[in-house]
């Protein structure tokens, strides 16, 4: 199956659950095309005591026939049973089964009582046994309702030791790029820029064509096969949709702030709580703190777009599709590939951030590596350690080398930062310039004279970030 890559931790923990000697339940979700179902059969390969049902939007009557169908291959003794949901389940746990439900929103659809259901039999009917039921689902927002939330029937069941509660994100950088293995250091960042690290996003993309055809091929073409991927997942989730686009479409457009997004979208800043409030919750967009910060104090709250193509659709596609065809086969040249640098630079950013426990690998961080500003002030890499040191950095991602200033602004800015080590006294910092374009002769000469100061160029911070998996 090449879309399954990574996963390891995950896959243990499900093969985990089914050896115990006690009823298990385990949810998987996440959304659409992240690999939920991929994870569930890779689990439960070579295995006989398995009743895999993928459920579908159709009848109720409909969904209860094909579950007893898939559960005849394994357990014909289940046509005997009441064909009711409540006893046909008792009857597979109760014979050691491992059930999966792929899709379990699907079913709430059309039998609301279902969660109140497996919840009745958890605390009620398996003692005595050692079945494993797997709940999936793609609406975040369903599953949260009906299972994983704390008002949820099903809260408090799901297994703990391990922890049965499995929520699937994005690939990391490096096991992202096995699927465009063929691509240079550069174009992998720039194609994770774009496409993320979902797996579905990944399986179009051709790495013996152009970054520029695989954006043509799959995005702007109306029939590309992500065309319209964000827009059918959102609708899932979203009611109204027009004002979570507005917002959305202001964020991908550089706004952070929330006043400010709101303005972008057109919107009162005090009307819009619900709508932050939602997109988080569903988490299609993420908040973002000064790393030095605690979250739970800090006003310097900033938003972003959790998945790449999702801000890329929103930059580039959302109500722009008429453009494209106007510019035909030079859409991309003319519309897309001028600002692309720009658009990925925050990518970049990212990742030279998640390169520092290896390019760093003498010290222990206290927190994870991010970004850090105040007014005017901005870092985009801070590292707090144990010691008294402070790791911080700027990260260009231009066609041109980085030059002497970028050292002198960030030797200004680096006492600004509110930290104080966990010894007390005042932090020590050591310097890290990180460039698309290499660096000009003066820095250097600079780092070679210095031992306080690293250049990384983007080659070594893939290279990092691949031998640190």
């Amino acid at each position: 199956m090449a879309e399954f890559i990574d996963r390891d931790d995950e896959l243990a923990r499900l093969r985990t659950l089914y050896e115990t000697d006690d009823a298990e339940l385990a949810v998987v979700y996440g959304r659409r095309q992240i690999g939920k179902t991929e994870l569930v059969l890779r689990s439960l390969a070579d295995r006989d005591d398995v009743v895999y049902h993928q459920t579908t939007q159709t009848t109720a009557s409909t969904q209860l026939d094909r579950f007893l169908e898939d559960s005849k291959t394994n357990y014909p003794g289940i046509a005997d049973v009441r064909q009711e949901w409540d006893s046909l389940l008792k009857y597979l746990l109760q014979q050691n089964a491992i059930v999966v439900l792929d899709e379990f929103p699907y079913l709430v659809e059309t039998n609301s009582g279902l969660p109140s259901l497996v919840q009745h039999l958890w605390d009620h009917e398996l003692t005595d046994s050692s079945g494993t039921l797997v709940l999936t689902g793609s609406s975040i927002g369903m599953m949260r309702d009906h299972v994983l939330g704390g008002s949820a029937p099903l809260y408090g069941r799901i297994s703990q030791t391990p922890n049965g509660s499995i929520e699937l994100t994005q690939l990391p950088f490096d096991a992202a790029m096995e699927f465009v293995p063929e691509y240079d250091p550069e174009t992998q960042v720039f194609a994770y820029g774009v496409f993320g690290g979902t797996p579905r996003y990944l399986l179009p993309v051709d790495d013996s064509q152009s970054l520029g055809e695989n954006i043509t091929r799959t995005l702007l073409d109306p029939d590309g096969p992500l065309h319209d991927e964000p827009e059918t997942v959102l609708q899932m989730e979203l009611d109204e949709v027009n004002r979570f686009f507005s917002l959305l479409e202001s964020m991908a457009s550089g706004n952070r702030k929330r006043n400010r997004i709101a303005q972008g979208a057109g919107l009162e800043s005090r009307d819009t709580s619900y709508y932050f409030d939602r997109l988080e919750t569903l988490h299609i967009i993420e908040k973002h703190y000064p790393v030095t910060a605690d979250p739970n104090r800090s006003k310097q709250t900033r938003y972003r777009i959790r998945d790449p193509l999702f801000r890329f659709w929103f930059r580039y596609i959302y109500g722009r599709s008429g453009r494209y065809e106007l510019y035909g086969a030079d859409a991309y040249t003319d519309l897309i590939e001028p600002g692309l640098p720009d658009f990925v630079s925050p990518t970049f950013e990212e990742l030279c951030q998640q390169s520092l426990p290896v390019l760093y690998s003498e010290y222990d961080f206290t927190r994870i590596p991010g970004n850090w500003w105040y007014q005017s002030h901005e870092i985009d890499v801070v590292a707090p350690t144990n010691e008294s040191t402070l790791v911080v950095g700027e990260c260009r991602f231009t066609t041109q080398p980085v030059g002497y200033g970028a050292l002198s602004d960030l030797e200004s800015d680096a006492p600004r930062i509110d930290w104080t080590p966990p010894g007390g006294g005042e932090p020590t910092f050591e310097y890290v310039l990180f460039s698309r374009s290499g660096f000009k002769r003066s820095l250097e000469e600079a780092a070679a004279d210095r031992d306080d100061l690293r250049l990384v160029d983007l080659p070594a911070v893939v290279a990092a970030l691949s031998s640190g998996s």
